[in-house]
């Protein structure tokens, strides 16, 4: 995280040796912003649209687990991919129950009214674990929106202006 306006305008209160100071300032900010909450951001936004696909999938399966029950249907014909988008043909005499993913690679079978209840509550799971990610992302753009205005400040200082807090009310 970035350091506060205090840090660095205690940091620049030396006259003499603002400008040596202020570059210096002003590359480490530019790296730190490139390096790692630039980086920092692209990682929580890509996880964010993991979990948002995931939370597609889960509804997505609710949805069709609840056409199986409202339908009635025992036997169901369907096309399941094999990997690579390749899919093939599959035939399941019997839609009573079903194997669901919880998780670490475990499938589990159940009844399919119990696998709806499962996915229900995954769904809640995943709604927190996104909003969680959300709030982690608007965290990190309100590190970089700091930075970039420290970045901007320090400009200013080295261009010649009057650092903020000295300014006259104007």
């Amino acid at each position: 995280m970035p350091p506060s306006m205090d840090q660095v305008d205690e940091e620049l209160a030396d006259p003499d040796a603002v400008p040596g100071r202020v570059d210096r300032k002003i590359v480490q900010y530019e790296d730190f912003l490139e390096r790692v909450l630039k980086a920092e951001l692209k990682r929580s936004l890509d996880e964010c649209r993991q979990d948002a696909a995931l939370l597609d999938q889960c509804r997505e399966l609710r949805s069709n687990i609840d056409l199986l029950i409202q339908g009635n249907v025992t036997e169901l014909e369907t096309m399941v991919e094999v990997g690579c988008q390749f899919y093939a043909k599959a035939f399941v005499p019997d839609t009573k129950r079903l194997f669901v993913d919880v998780g670490l690679g475990f499938r589990l079978e159940m009844p399919l009214a119990d696998a709806r209840d499962f996915l229900d509550e995954k769904e809640a799971c995943l709604l927190g674990g996104l909003e969680l990610r959300k709030r982690r992302t608007a965290q990190i753009k309100a590190d970089i929106h700091e930075a970039l205005h420290l970045l901007d400040l320090m400009m200013d200082l080295r261009s010649g202006g009057t650092p903020w807090l000295q300014r006259p009310d104007e």
